[in-house]
Order: structure tokens, then sequence, then C-alpha cells
């Protein structure tokens, strides 16, 4: 196989003793007859045959029970023989109908999970062809070809590409682009492994090391970052492959304030970069010229980033003149939306360019501008907040968050929303941001006065407007807009504001913050009364908990930010905040406890080889505000009481995260009889799972991503912090992701078996009469109980808690 592959174990002799002996046969009886202890016993040598490589004998124990290959047990033999790298017994597995379940994201009948985790090439490639058929297992063929990207093995990488068809994808074409430091090497694997790449597109992470690069990038962001010359011959490739240059990319070594950037930002400030390449880049995406670095007001432009060549910079600075002159000569007055833009593009180039006034052609861009300005200035009508608040919601319908059909559910931000909306008031708030920043005079456009007085005119109009269909009691305002629709786009103006207002973190940024200083004070004038209705309207709706004060967090925004609110996202068109809780915070101590009084410190193979650490320690703590999440969360409690109520048998007892020995829990557990049968449980996760999961909802497509799917592909919990723990990957700073979900448990489903039937279990739970799934392996194996939902909607992730392992 070359490089990296493991050697084929020689066979073996047949062995004299048969695997089966006469007292052993009646075992095997009583397997067939569905007994328990003998299914166990069966299966317990079954995998005891594959984990020593006896290709024969695990033939003849199946030809004595043919039926058994349809079981979980002989699906995790597949398993044991691949972490051993028993290829022979794996093939033989396979060749008798074993199938395993090879596109779910499952260790425990996963046997691609265990061949790529050892690294036993020889079988791998016994299920290449049927891990094609799957995208998640397609991602882990993809995933085990890193290391032959790393090493440079250019031989090894095009045997996987041509003779087993294993594709490329983003993550390896960044990788050959920024980790191989050979260039030829470099350049060979990529022309392979893009031939193959279906999308160019995905933004994945390359871990930085000593020597290289590292960061969140997609294969334009590495083109323009390499530092060979000869790589950046792949751009021209790149563009016409469709890459996306608005996609931002992320340096890890760089601080936060300073990491975002564009293709364009990298290009520019790529001091290997000639600068025809760099203008290539910019002509394919131009409004990538106008944009700051970390998408915040005041931070360097593209042209700035190109000052240690005068070259470059200069040609930059010439298209974007170009590029205004042109909008200027087909702009239309009356599209206030283009003009309002157009204006805060003449105020970003009069504030960074070094061309003296003279050598341009038609003379300062903000002169130009200026008599569109008078003459297509006026106020919005109501009429035209109904298109507003109808693209709004068409760009972001109301979906179930963990359901919506192949594609996962855009979590955006407000500025990403502003650009699809591109209406009016998006381009005023943009400008008034963009006016009170940097040092351009844009006096000769429209005074300072004379934005506020706009802006205040447009914010008041519109929330004014979102209330009256309020109180109205219609369901509807027109064709297309529902009153849930106006008002969901309304506290999407409020959000506009609040992150207009946030002033950008320092960390040496010397620029004058008048602009967010300006916004804040504005917003906090204008909202008023109309504010307090809307969301008492939405509140009601979304049955949001009284506790969660959200009046309040719009308010905090507003002025600024402050007492630990993050930004504002939307999920599906509903709010998302995220609020810092301070340690002394009740809530804070009260997750101390959960996670002192459930750490048990017991060891799984879920940890894969890792020892287990001697405590977790608390770091951060944000609480969750994801509306429309809650919203599902709710409606589905209601349904899970009404099922409680016809009564029936389930498990009922009492969980190790009931009790906490600090602070106190959220009141936010319904008081109804009889209840839900609601508990406080741990999910551990990843980095972009915390995210996904807060600001989206969880998905049963996604079932199993870290914990696997013994019990069905359902949401798992645990009730010990130290069980979660396992699922969980450390983020660059070595702190670590874990959930606190409220979660409905209904009728539980108690279950002790060995190996359970997963399919099963989880038929029982969507309309067997049962709503989760109690797995007791303490009773088992003396490890832990897991609990299991298959209605996402039945698990509200609560909190986030960053903390890091005590060894």
């Amino acid at each position: 196989m070359g490089s990296g592959a493991s050697k084929a174990p020689d066979k073996k002799s047949p062995r004299v003793k048969e695997p089966v002996d006469e007292a052993d046969a009646k075992r095997v009886e009583g397997a067939k007859r569905g007994h328990r202890s003998d299914e166990d016993w069966f299966f317990d040598k079954l995998n005891s045959l594959a984990a020593e490589g006896d290709a024969n004998d695990v033939k003849v124990l199946i030809d004595k029970w043919p039926k058994c290959v349809g079981k979980p047990g002989a699906r995790e033999a597949t398993v044991t023989a691949a972490l051993a790298g028993n290829a022979e017994t794996l093939e033989t597995l396979l060749s008798l109908g074993v199938r395993p379940y090879i596109g779910r994201d499952d260790p425990e009948v996963n046997p691609l999970m265990a061949a790529i985790k050892t690294r036993h090439w020889n079988c791998i490639v016994l299920l290449v062809e049927r891990a094609l058929k799957y995208d998640f297992s397609t991602g882990l063929l993809q995933d085990g070809m890193q290391e032959f990207v790393l090493s440079g093995d250019t031989d090894m990488v095009d045997t996987l590409v041509t003779k087993y068809k294993i594709p490329g994808n983003s993550k390896l074409l960044t990788t050959a682009l920024l980790k191989v430091k050979d260039p030829e090497k470099a350049a060979a694997m990529f022309e392979r492994l893009a031939e193959g790449t279906k999308s160019f597109n995905t933004v994945s992470t390359v871990a930085e090391e000593e020597g290289s690069l590292g960061g969140e990038f997609a294969p334009i962001h590495a083109a323009c970052v390499a530092k060979k010359d000869s790589l950046h011959r792949f751009i021209p490739l790149l563009l016409d492959k469709g890459a996306d240059l608005s996609l931002w990319g992320k340096m890890l070594s760089l601080k936060t304030s300073y990491a975002k950037r564009l293709p364009l930002h990298y290009a520019a400030e790529n001091k290997s970069m000639k600068t025809e390449t760099v203008l290539m880049v910019a002509k394919a995406y131009p409004q990538a010229l106008f944009e700051p670095v970390n998408n915040v007001p005041g931070r360097a432009l593209p042209c700035q980033c190109s000052k240690h060549n005068p070259e470059t910079q200069q040609a930059l600075e010439k298209f974007m003149y170009e590029y205004i002159c042109e909008a200027c000569d087909g702009m239309k007055p009356e599209n206030m939306a283009d003009l309002f833009r157009l204006m805060r593009l003449a105020i970003e180039f009069e504030g960074v360019r070094t061309i003296p006034t003279e050598e341009l052609p038609r003379g300062k861009v903000t002169a130009l501008v200026s008599p569109l300005v008078r003459e297509g200035l006026h106020g919005s009508e109501a009429g035209h907040f109904v298109a507003e608040a109808t693209a709004f919601a068409s760009a972001n319908p109301r979906v179930n968050l963990g359901r919506e059909g192949e594609t996962k559910v855009q979590v955006k931000s407000i500025s990403s929303i502003g650009k699809v909306l591109q209406s009016d008031f998006w381009e005023l708030l943009r400008l008034v941001s963009r006016a009170g920043k940097g040092k351009a005079d844009c006096s000769e456009l429209l005074s300072p006065t004379e934005l506020e007085n706009l802006l205040s005119q447009e914010i008041s109009a519109r929330l004014q407007w979102a209330a009256e269909a309020c109180a109205s009691g219609k369901e509807s305002l027109a064709d297309g807009l529902s009153t849930s629709d106006a008002v969901r786009y309304a506290l999407f103006v409020v959000a506009g504001l609040s992150s207009a207002a946030k002033s950008p973190s320092g960390d040496g940024d010397d620029e004058p913050s008048s602009g967010p200083a300006t916004m804040a004070s504005l917003a906090m004038s204008m909202v008023g009364e109309n504010l307090e209705a809307l969301v008492s309207w939405y509140c009601q709706e979304l049955q949001i908990p009284s506790g969660w004060n959200l009046l309040d967090l719009l308010k905090q925004g507003l002025a600024g930010g402050g007492e630990g609110l993050c930004d504002i996202v939307f999920s599906a068109g509903d709010i998302v905040i995220k609020k810092a809780l301070p340690a002394d915070h009740p809530q804070f101590q009260w997750l101390q406890g959960l996670f002192e009084k459930t750490f048990l410190g017991i060891y799984t193979r879920d940890r894969k080889g890792e020892s287990v650490p001697k405590s977790l320690e608390v770091q951060e703590v944000e609480q969750v505000y994801n509306c429309g999440s809650w919203g599902e969360y709710a409606r589905r409690r209601q349904a899970v009481m009404q099922d409680m109520a016809k009564g029936g048998t389930s498990w009922v007892g009492e969980l190790k995260t009931d009790k906490s020995t600090l602070g106190e829990p959220p009141d936010w557990q319904t008081g109804a009889e009889p209840g839900p049968n609601e508990h406080w449980l741990f999910h551990g996760t990843s980095l972009a799972g915390e995210a996904g999961i807060t600001e989206g909802d969880f998905r049963l497509n996604m079932a199993g991503s870290n914990a696997g799917t013994l019990y069905g592909n359902g949401v798992y919990l645990a009730e010990a912090v130290s069980k979660s723990d396992e699922y969980t990957t450390p983020h660059p700073n070595g702190l670590r992701s874990m959930l606190i979900c409220l979660s409905a448990l209904g009728q539980v489903n108690y279950n002790d078996q060995k190996r359970p039937d997963g399919d099963e279990l989880a038929a029982s739970c969507k309309g067997g009469g049962f709503h989760s799934i109690l797995g007791d392996r303490e009773k088992i194996r003396g490890t832990y109980r897991e609990i299991v939902v298959f209605d996402e909607d039945q698990v509200y992730p609560a909190y986030v808690c960053r903390y890091k392992r005590v060894t």
C-alpha cells in the first residue's frame, strides 16, 4: 500500500479443536431461541475469535447460526477485527453477510472508524467501496488520507485517489498548500486531489504547528496565504471552480480582534504575491475592497494590507476609485439602499486613499456622490416596510431547527442578513456606523446631525409599524407576510442597532469610537414602548420563560453590550443571544456543584485510550437564549405532558443531576401535574458542535457523531459529567465544551441488555408509547447510565460550560 500501510497478518493453520464443542452447542441453540445470556456468550466468543484473527473458526461459528449476521454482536465483531488489523477475519465476516453500519458515526458498529484510528490500511481498503456510498464514511477516508498529505507521500495519495477512487476535499487541498514544505510535491498533490473534489468552499480547521501556518480556511484562503509563488497559480483554477471570495478565514496565530480576513486581505498582505494576482482576486469580488479586517469598521481595508508594496496599494486604490465612479454613473436616485451604500463606499475610499486629489480623473468621489444624495433623499413609508419584512421572512423562514431538510439551518450574523436584504435601513445603519469611524470627512454628503435625524426617523417608523401590527390582532398583514414575520423583522432591526452600537474591542485599536457611541445613544432614545410591546408579543408566541428578561437583554445590547452579553445572531429568523455568567452567579455555582457531584472518574473505551482526569474545572459559563429552539422545546414539552396524563408503565427514579451541592438552578421547569419528567443532563461536544447546537439545535442526522448509537439514532445525554467528558474535543486554548440541557424525558424505557437492539429501542419511542431510553451500563458493566431521546425538541441546551481537565 505504500508508507503508512500495515502488513496483512499471516494465515494461521487450522485449529485442531473445534471452536464450539458439544457443551457449547447447547448454548448456540439457546442463542438461536433468543435467550439473552446465551446470545451474550455467543457474541463474546465471536468477538474473541475476531480479536485473535481466527478467520476459519469465525466461519465455523457463524455457520452454526447463520442468522446471527444481522445482530449487533456480529457488527461488533467487524470492529474488533478492524481494531486488531485482522484483515482476513474482517473479509470473512463481510463475505458471510455481516453488514456493518459504514454510514453511521458509531464506533460500536462501524469498523472503518476503528481501522482508520489504528491506521490498518489492509482493513480500510476492504471497506472503501462501501464507505464511498456515505458522506460520513467518505469523510473518514479523507481524514485518513491527511497523514499522507502531511508527510508529502505523493505515491500513496495518487494510489488512494486513482485506484480506490477516494475523492479529495477542501481540507486536504488546504493542507497540501499550507503544510507540504516541498512546493513541487504540494502542487502535485493539489492537482491530483482537486480532480475529485466536489466542493471548494468548505471552511475547515488546519492545525497550527511550529514552522507552519494554521487557520480556519477554505482552499482559496490557503492559496492566497501561501508564501511560494509557484502555488499562486492555483488561484485561477479555484476561481474557475467557483471559489467563494466572500468567505471569511481566520488565522489561528492572530488574536481575535484581527483574526478574520477575506481572501483579498490575505492576498494583499502576502509579500510574495504579484500585483496582477492580487488584482485578479479583487476583480473576482470587488466588494471585498471595502471590507475591513475582522469585519469591524475602522480596521484595515485590503489596500492598507498591501502597504508593504506601493505598486499593489496604488493598483487597489485605483480599482476602488473606478468601481465607485462606475456605480455613480449607473445610480438611480430613487434607489435609497444603493445610494446609502455608495455614500459609505465613498467615505471608505476617502478615508484610506494615498493617491493625491489632483491625480483622480473625476476629483473626490464624495463630490461625485453629493448631488445624487441631495436629489434622492427621502424617508421610508410603511409600504416599504412590508417589502423589507417579506424579504427578511423569505431569507429566514421559520423551520424546525433540528429537522430542516438536507441542509443545516444557517445561523446568520446581523451583518450577513443585512447584506442579503440590502434594504434602505440596513445600508443607512452601516453608513452611520462607518461615518463615525476613521478620518474621512462625510459632511459634504450629509452632516452628522442630518444622518442621525434620518436614522432616528427610520428606526421609529419601523418599530411603530410592527407594534401596530401586534395590536391589530391580525394574523397576517399582506400576502406572504404574517404578523409574526413583521415582529421578527422589527427585532432584527433592533438587533442591527445593537450590533452597530457595540464598540469593537481594543487590542491596540486607536480609532475613535464615536460611531458606536452615537448609535447606542440613538437606539436607547428611539425604541421606547414599541420595543416593549414587540418583545411581549414575541415572548408570548414562543412561551419564553419570564426569567429570561428578554427585554432587558435587548436593552443591554442597545446600550453597547457589557455585562457579559455576546453579539446577537439569528437562527431561522429567531433571536439567539449568549451571555457570560460571572463566577459568583448562582447558576455558575450550581453548575460547578453539578460537575463536582457527578464526576465519577470511571474509564470506558469511549475515552479511546486517554487516561481519566482527576477532576473537571469549570472556567467559563454562558447562558443560551435561543428563542426559536426554546419555542420548539416548549411545544414538545406540552405534548409530552399530555401523553404522561394518559398513564402507562415506565422507569421512575432520581438522576444524579437532580441535586447540586452549590448555588441554585434556574426555575424554568413546569409546575404542572403530571409533569413532563424534566431533568438537567450533560452533553459533551466539540467547539463546532457547541456553536451548531446552541445557535441551531440538536440534529438527529448527526446523532452519535461523538458518542455512537448503541441505543439507536438519538440525542445522547448523561447524568455524570465524566461520561459526557469522553465525547469532548479540546479547543485551541485547551478548554472543552459541555452543554447542560433541560430535558423532557416523559415515559422512560429502561434497558439493561449487554448488546441492545438500537433500532428496536428507537421504535419504542417513535409510536411505541415511550419518550426516552435509559441504558443502564452502570448495572451491566459498572460504568454509567445513559439517557437517549429521539425527538430533538425534547432537549433544550441552556448553558455552555467551558472547562479544563485536571490531570
